[in-house]
């Protein structure tokens, strides 16, 4: 049979903020002490940590007001209330597989709750499923709290049967029943539902297919297309680069010609700077013999001038001999004159 072996109480209601460790032996276990002391804390800390959110079962006005606060705003440190209970299950009535499981309710001061089996996390339903297996739940009378004898012998009979049904189990699997059978009906409803939405899925889904056979027929007709598009690429990009190779032949002719154009005009302006070359020269030339032409000009016009004055002298002289001489000397210096005009011509020729 399950029963306690050990209680952990900290921080909750008047167990102040240190571990507080209660030891149970099989039996019958009584715990005495003055009014006020806190024993029918202990059985609220079981209570609390088997899953009960009712804070009027354990005495209080509100879950928050479960945690110890004597201490108020002194205290370092994390606030919270947490309550560990140690079951013996050598017998295994407990679906664990562990000669001791605990369980473990932390609360902290915000009122988030988080439970432990083993010091493993769970969920809350987890914790309850398992004690309802072994007949140690909160809905069945295993915890007795002040008054409750007292109502017991004013009951009814249908209240005695329904605590009665509590004790064996009975009203938890009608409970399960009860909530099989809602689950059951919404089951059902939610079918109903479904199944118009499957009405108007299959509808959605001929559209979808008969959408989806039309994109197949466009694909279809896409890659087709392209495959034409890419043959006609193929034929175009095939004449463009034989067009291409005439251009470039064409071209490279062309090149070559240009450039023997290039050459040949190159060959022409030196020709053509050669001969101005020349001409510059040829230029200096005839200026330097025009130069001498006229300065020889100049002297034979000047020696005729000096001739006529020393004709004009013979005629009038006397002296014979002495205009002999004179004309002697007159003609030396003509014929000296002309062959210097002689050498320039040839030397211009």
């Amino acid at each position: 049979m399950v029963h306690v072996k050990k209680v952990e109480i900290f921080g909750f209601k008047s167990f102040g903020f240190k571990n507080t460790i209660v030891d149970f032996e099989p039996g019958l276990v009584s715990i005495s002490g003055p009014n006020g002391s806190g024993k029918s804390n202990i059985l609220d800390a079981i209570t609390f940590a088997l899953g009960e959110n009712r804070p009027k079962v354990m005495r209080a006005p509100n879950l928050r007001a479960l945690m110890h606060d004597v201490e108020g705003s002194t205290r370092r440190g994390p606030k919270m209330a947490r309550t560990s209970v140690h079951f013996d299950n050598t017998d295994r009535k407990i679906p664990v597989d562990s000669d001791i499981v605990t369980i473990t309710r932390e609360m902290n001061d915000k009122g988030d709750n988080i439970y432990y089996l083993n010091k493993k996390k769970v969920i809350r339903s987890k914790v309850l499923d398992l004690m309802e297996i072994a007949n140690a739940g909160l809905n069945q009378i295993n915890n007795v709290q002040q008054g409750t004898v007292t109502r017991i012998s004013e009951m009814t009979s249908e209240e005695k049967r329904i605590v009665i049904e509590d004790l064996i189990g009975l009203s938890a699997f009608d409970e399960k029943k009860k909530e099989a059978e809602k689950q059951l009906t919404d089951a059902d409803h939610k079918l109903e539902i479904a199944m118009a939405k499957m009405g108007e899925v299959k509808k959605r889904i001929d559209e979808l297919e008969e959408e989806r056979n039309k994109k197949l027929r466009y694909d279809l007709l896409e890659r087709e297309l392209n495959r034409y598009r890419a043959i006609s690429a193929a034929s175009n990009l095939k004449t463009i680069q034989s067009e291409k190779s005439s251009k470039e032949k064409t071209l490279n002719s062309l090149n070559s010609e240009i450039k023997h154009l290039e050459e040949e005009r190159a060959s022409v302006r030196k020709d053509a700077s050669e001969i101005r070359t020349q001409k510059t020269k040829f230029m200096d030339e005839v200026n330097a013999f025009n130069k001498s032409k006229s300065e020889i000009e100049t002297k034979l016009s000047y020696e005729r001038r000096k001739f006529d004055e020393s004709d004009s002298l013979i005629k009038t002289s006397t002296n014979q001999n002495s205009v002999r001489q004179l004309i002697h000397l007159m003609k030396e210096q003509n014929l000296y004159e002309r062959k210097k005009m002689k050498r320039c011509e040839n030397n211009l020729t």
